[in-house]
């Protein structure tokens, strides 16, 4: 099949690990064209040269067929939208959106111009991320009862955007599609009550360290995101037979590298190994395959909606403006 032309909006740290890289290798997408307000920066991830400093110039391509947009959170539905409406199916980065009404307006383009619109939930596409539904899904640790997940670094710049209130920042919107989301998705998105969180508050107004848990499907699932904790990463379920664990202080950013989970059920403990993998690529690979009218999955607008409401939901427990 013809590789699918991608233009990126933004040329950042997250478009230079993620989908440079994916899109380089990639044998059903290629990166047509870069838009960047710094030239420089758009010509390193732009293997044919060409970069706008003007995001709409790279919209009125006409040879630009997808757009992957990795912008300041607080921008992403704004150029999901202005990309639509030019024509372009849409890869945006997580969260897509700052609210549940934002989203719902850019899935209204979608569906009306018939367009691919897709939040960039990349681990969902992980080898080791669909085992571990599988093994839960299999019903062989029983009914689940505790799900514990964590997705944490440290040493932020306070005037990283990442960090910024006005741009969309704070754990919740950078690692909550993460760690948060994950609960979620494991338990078929059932609906989430007796939610409770304990927030840190970055100096900047946003949500440093969350503490956030919720009842779910039976379960009590327990969340954890940090923007100034050392790195912590796991995703342990625990149910009425055993238990399943990713492994590796790696449960949520596993990418180009090995990985594994622990299956323990009746006191035995076995370990699974994946080799390494490109989860952007496969994600990328996906859309580009459905763009060209052939297979691949795409993470549902439903889903990306019932991730943004339990977020909604969490911002008005901590008391977020």
């Amino acid at each position: 099949m013809e590789k699918v032309r991608w233009g990126f909006i933004g040329a950042g740290y997250i478009a230079r690990i993620a989908l440079y890289p994916a899109l380089l290798n990639s044998e059903f997408g290629e990166i047509y064209a870069v838009g960047s307000k710094v030239l420089e920066r758009g010509k390193s991830l732009s293997p044919t040269g060409l970069v706008y400093t003007d995001y709409e110039q790279l919209l009125a391509d006409p040879n630009v067929e997808a757009i992957y947009i990795s912008l300041p959170n607080s921008l992403h539905i704004e150029w999901s939208i202005k990309a639509m409406r030019a024509g372009k199916h849409v890869l945006c980065e997580k969260p897509a959106a700052m609210d549940v009404a934002e989203l719902k307006e850019a899935i209204a383009v979608a569906n009306e111009t018939g367009l691919i619109f897709m939040e960039a939930s990349w681990n969902r596409w992980h080898p080791r991320t669909l085992r571990l539904k599988e093994i839960v899904d299999s019903g062989v640790i029983g009914e689940v009862k505790n799900i514990r997940t964590a997705f944490t670094y440290d040493g932020l710049d306070p005037s990283n955007i990442r960090a910024i209130y006005e741009l969309g920042g704070g754990g919740l919107y950078d690692l909550g599609p993460y760690s948060v989301a994950a609960p979620i998705w494991l338990m078929d998105f059932a609906p989430v009550s007796n939610i409770k969180t304990d927030v840190i508050w970055h100096p900047g107004g946003s949500d440093e360290t969350l503490k956030i848990s919720f009842d779910i499907a039976g379960a009590r699932a327990e969340a954890l995101t940090s923007m100034n904790t050392p790195s912590t990463l796991y995703f342990d379920v625990v149910g009425t037979k055993g238990r399943v664990s990713l492994i590796g202080n790696d449960a949520f950013n596993s990418h180009n590298k090995a990985s594994a989970l622990e299956l323990e059920v009746d006191g035995k403990v076995s370990v699974e190994n994946f080799a390494a993998c490109d989860p952007y690529q496969l994600m990328a690979d996906s859309m580009s395959r459905r763009i060209r009218g052939g297979e691949g999955w795409l993470m549902p607008h439903s889903q990306s909606i019932a991730f943004a409401e339990v977020f909604e939901r969490g911002f008005e427990v901590m008391g977020r403006p």
